[in-house]
């Protein structure tokens, strides 16, 4: 497995959430939820999707994807997600 690192790596961030695609195996790493899989494109739902006020449009959908400093670990899905 290789790992892809979907937004560039600042000084400000301590953490970064590293995320298993469950189709490809690719490691996706990032400080925002990441939407798809950076190698195969495959489609991903935030955290808590079903406990969080569903989108009624595209817009409202995107903001559900939360940045690192917003996640906990306990929202996570363990074996597919760590904070690191």
């Amino acid at each position: 497995m290789k790992a892809s690192i979907t937004e560039k790596k600042s000084s400000t961030h301590e953490k970064v959430l590293i995320k298993l695609c469950h189709l490809c195996g690719e490691l996706n790493e990032t400080y925002i939820e990441p939407e798809k899989c950076a190698s195969c494109k495959k489609a991903f739902l935030p955290s808590n999707y079903f406990t969080k006020i569903h989108a009624k449009n595209t817009q409202e959908f995107k903001k559900l994807f939360l940045h690192i400093d917003k996640l906990h670990e306990d929202e996570l899905i363990k074996g597919y997600h760590v904070i690191w």
